[in-house]
């Protein structure tokens, strides 16, 4: 008797995958998508007999082109497969799941590493044999070839629509509104009005800024439109960055922008060419005048790395003039963009923040209690980056092996064929193999010497207490390098400010001193860090019309900070009054051609001298209320300190 053996069929779990490049036609009830996924499970039913079975998950991408792989189906597909729930993928066509020859084989190379077969219905290959691979990238090399003469008519459409006066596409823009069928501009008499009223206020204010408040205060807003899905944009408050965008905009002069050329357009200039000249020749003068200058002439020593607690925007620098003096500023740039209203900390005084950072950053080179926080941070990140080392050996020495499979298969199945096609794949494989290999010996050396890295804490202390004496004697320049060394971000809130450290730019530092080479900031800045946050409790305070931080009492505060304008009348009154008692001039006339300033003024500024000696104090200490200015005790002084203090309303001095 024959004993007889059933072979069971391995299930093959299939995946369709189907996509469209346009959105056009998939609201109907049967679309293309749904043509391609019928095809597909049509040809898993033929092959039932081999195992295959259809998963009831759908990987469909409608709208999505073939370039890239940011597609949402096709990324859970890709996800899928590395969790093992797919044994095979099937496509309508090739060019369905890429037309990018580097993605789709950079995919193949991920189905091959996961045991996953690849079928496309309309084209018979066998992704397993080098001649099925070789028809593979033949076929989606052409997929390719027709992706970038699609690109190039495209290009060469818009140009030539350009050339003619038409709209060539994009989100409608105030002033205009776009004929859906004849894809023309057409004028919006309403908007139009508004266009023309903006070009009108900017030549008469000059601020793009001081338009967008009026704007906002008289109920306008920005452009509302509807997209082909329905949904709604635009809508927006004005802020000067939409101003902005109007008084540039070509089309309001009747041209078409295309790639930084104009060309005259088919539609109804709003704008004459005098208004849009005198428009943009405002701009350019404070483009020249305020930005260039400001960036070129404004130091700024925490450039880049201060940033509004309230708004979780950036600063940037500025200044104003005042009585012939320069104040410089970090200003929000939510602030900036939206209107000083808009933001409760607007602005800090980049004097004031410097010296508080740089008074920090000396506490912690003398404060054992900081460098041994920052120590055990550094210590901690130090074991984190090992594990990620270790991790990534661990993964490059799995690739290497996949490689190694790779290519002894090809060169199998090219000396198969014996006709060397697949001689420029082999290449890029051992290419790649080099590059694993030699990214292996980097991660394997840092490992070795990473433990190395770390000093001890005692060499902590030891090499910041060494930078502490000569900080002051460091250029601006050399300040500003170990600060972006140091700090990774100083966050201005209301309550005080939020210093940021990292601690792998303390060990930089740390190996700095040491040997005496020397670190490039921006190494600390790219490289991953474990950060150290330090809280210096601060406030604002109005003083003279000038933000003023306050520091807590028991703060060491810098005391080569410049006094604030009411301290420093005061110091030339006394100076001045005592040239007088000496000798040193004759009169007040001799005095003014001296100082090459009007009479009148010197005797404003000395009768500060006939100041009570307690205010006298408190605006020295400056601990002298914020309604006391200068322009006050110029308009409104007497002479008896009774009247003073009444007058000035300071009975607590």
């Amino acid at each position: 008797m024959i004993a007889t053996v059933e072979t069971v069929k391995k299930t093959i779990r299939c995946a369709i995958y189907c996509r469209k490049s346009h959105e056009e036609g998939l609201e109907q009830e049967f679309n293309s998508l749904d043509a391609q996924r019928e095809s597909c499970q049509a040809y898993i039913v033929s092959q039932r007999h081999e195992g295959w079975t259809c998963l009831p998950q759908k990987y469909e991408d409608g709208g999505f082109t073939g370039a890239n792989t940011d597609r949402p189906a096709l990324q859970k597909l890709l996800a899928d497969i590395e969790r093992g729930l797919v044994d095979c993928v099937v496509v309508y066509k090739v060019d369905r799941l890429s037309r990018s020859l580097m993605d789709f084989a950079r995919m193949i190379s991920l189905f091959e590493q996961h045991q996953v077969s690849f079928v496309s219905v309309t084209q018979s290959f066998d992704t397993s044999t080098s001649m099925g691979r070789l028809i593979l990238n033949v076929l989606l090399s052409f997929a390719q070839f027709e992706r970038e003469i699609i690109g190039e008519r495209i290009r060469d459409k818009k140009l030539a629509t350009a050339m003619k006066g038409k709209y060539i596409g994009g989100q409608p823009f105030l002033g205009f509104d776009i004929d859906r069928e004849t894809h023309r501009l057409i004028v919006n008499a309403e908007e139009a009005k508004l266009v023309r009223h903006i070009f009108k206020r900017f030549i008469q204010l000059g601020s793009s800024m001081r338009v967008a408040d009026e704007l906002n205060k008289q109920g306008y807003y920005t452009k509302t439109w509807t997209t082909k899905k329905g949904i709604t944009r635009g809508g927006k408050r004005w802020n000067k960055v939409y101003v902005y965008r109007v008084l540039t905009n070509r089309s309001y002069i009747g041209e078409i922008t295309h790639k930084g050329k104009y060309y005259p357009g088919e539609h109804e200039a709003i704008v004459d060419k005098k208004t849009w000249e005198r428009a943009q020749s405002i701009l350019s003068r404070n483009c020249q005048s305020r930005t260039a200058k400001t960036r070129r002439k404004t130091p700024a020593l925490l450039s880049g790395l201060v940033r509004c607690g309230h708004c979780h925007q950036a600063t940037g620098i500025t200044f104003t003039k005042r009585h012939g003096r320069r104040y410089r500023y970090y200003l929000c740039n939510h602030a900036a963009k939206n209107g000083y209203q808009t933001c409760p900390v607007k602005s800090v005084a980049a004097g004031e923040i410097e010296a508080a950072v740089f008074e920090q950053l000396r506490r912690v080179f003398r404060s054992p209690d900081v460098i041994a926080r920052t120590f055990r941070a550094a210590k901690d990140q130090l074991a984190q980056e090992h594990q990620a080392l270790v991790r990534e050996q661990k993964v490059l020495n799995k690739r290497l092996a996949q490689l190694k499979k790779m290519i002894r298969n090809l060169v199998r199945a090219d000396s198969d064929n014996g006709d060397g096609v697949l001689t420029e794949e082999l290449q890029k494989l051992n290419g790649e193999f080099s590059e694993t290999e030699n990214r292996l010996r980097t991660v394997e050396l840092e490992i070795q010497t990473q433990q190395q890295q770390l000093p001890s804490e005692k060499e902590v202390a030891e090499a910041l207490r060494n930078i502490d004496p000569v900080w002051d004697e460091l250029f601006p320049f050399e300040q500003e390098r170990v600060v972006k060394l140091l700090v990774q971000q100083v966050i201005v809130s209301d309550d005080g400010l939020l210093l940021r450290l990292r601690t792998n730019g303390l060990r930089s530092l740390v190996a700095e001193v040491q040997t005496g080479s020397r670190t490039p900031a921006s190494e600390a800045s790219d490289a991953c860090t474990h950060s150290l946050d330090i809280h210096i409790p601060m406030e604002f305070k109005k003083r003279s019309g000038r933000k003023e931080i306050i520091l807590p009492e028991g703060s060491d505060r810098d005391e080569s900070q410049s006094p604030g304008p009411l301290a420093f009348a005061l110091a030339q009154a006394f100076k001045w009054q005592e040239m007088l008692d000496t000798g040193q001039v004759d009169s007040l006339d001799e005095l003014a051609r001296q100082l090459n300033v009007d009479r009148s003024y010197i005797g404003r500024i000395l009768k500060l001298t006939a100041l009570a000696p307690d205010i006298v104090e408190a605006i020295l200490n400056g601990s002298e209320p914020s309604s006391l200015s200068l322009a006050r005790l110029r308009n409104d002084f007497p002479l008896r300190w009774d009247d003073q203090h009444r007058i000035l309303m300071l009975p607590g001095l």
